[in-house]
């Protein structure tokens, strides 16, 4: 274990609190029986359309947390520490443009709380 390896720890932390954060708030806005927008005209229940996102971040987050600690070459621990400082922010935006997306489209119809 090398410090890029524990900054990068960081930033996947981080991100996934975000993510956990903002998919909480959006959790307390809406009712237990709400259906998700997802992609296009997809839907999902509430509780697993919020849970779902994060928990794949989760899985690649440990993917990835994998393979940069199985590397021994100080190259190769560069070049995956920004893989995974990149990732960790690009997954992170697009689910808070998804949560906002969903979001906008469940107060259009009334499905959120006051």
């Amino acid at each position: 274990m090398n410090v890029l390896s524990i900054a990068a720890d960081t930033l996947w932390i981080i991100a996934l609190s975000i993510m956990a954060g903002a998919a909480r708030v959006a959790w307390r806005r809406m009712d237990s029986g709400v259906m998700v927008p997802m992609i296009g005209t997809w839907r999902l229940p509430r509780n697993l359309a919020l849970i779902t996102p994060v928990a794949l971040a989760f899985a690649l987050g440990v993917a990835l947390l994998w393979g940069h600690r199985s590397t021994s070459d100080p190259s190769y621990n560069v070049i995956f520490f920004g893989l995974r400082a990149t990732l960790a922010a690009i997954v992170a935006m697009l689910h808070l443009q998804w949560l906002k997306g969903a979001l906008t489209t469940l107060d259009g119809e009334g499905a959120l709380k006051s």
